[in-house]
């Protein structure tokens, strides 16, 4: 079933509307570069998430977002994804239509434990780290909730992750 949208305002390079709980904002490239498209989600009270991507997949990520039955589908889809890097995070979402759940969590997997220059995120990695897991995996447990995926080995590695990153924290403490 489409959702009415509730248009929030129109720019000459973005377009922002709300769709039930969630707020989108569709930034257009002022470039001639294909993947400078911008999709933005947020659902209330939680954070947003962001993807860079093509046209085309742009296009065909709108559609499920328009469709409710889809939206949560997408919407953890998008959280699963929210820690890897602009040049990944531009095809992440081509897993999402392919179904391919697991390979959303491998890729989470190993945008998590990818070397990383810590002076590129202000304050600590290691808070950064563990505040997209904490995402990542509220998504993973919401998903294997709603029945879209089940556990598997890269949601233990995920779980054992957590586990480290926990330790790193207690022993950075002493």
């Amino acid at each position: 079933m489409k959702a009415p949208i509730e248009i929030e305002s129109i720019r000459g390079d973005k377009i922002e509307f709300s769709l039930g709980d969630f707020h989108i904002e569709i930034g257009f490239s002022t470039q001639a570069w294909e993947y400078t498209n911008s999709l933005r989600v947020k659902k209330m009270f939680e954070e947003e998430v962001s993807f860079w991507m093509h046209y085309s997949l742009l296009q065909e990520i709108l559609l499920r977002l328009l469709d409710e039955k889809e939206r949560d589908r997408v919407w953890i889809a998008m959280k699963i994804g929210s820690s890897l890097s602009w040049a990944r995070g531009k095809f992440f979402l081509r897993k999402y239509l392919e179904n391919d759940w697991e390979g959303m969590l491998k890729s989470a997997f190993y945008s998590l434990v990818s070397k990383r220059a810590e002076y590129y995120y202000g304050g600590s990695l290691l808070d950064y780290l563990t505040r997209k897991l904490k995402t990542i995996l509220e998504a993973v447990y919401e998903g294997i909730e709603k029945g879209y995926f089940k556990r598997n080995k890269w949601v233990e590695k995920l779980e054992k992750v957590e586990e480290i990153l926990r330790w790193r924290k207690i022993l950075r403490k002493k």
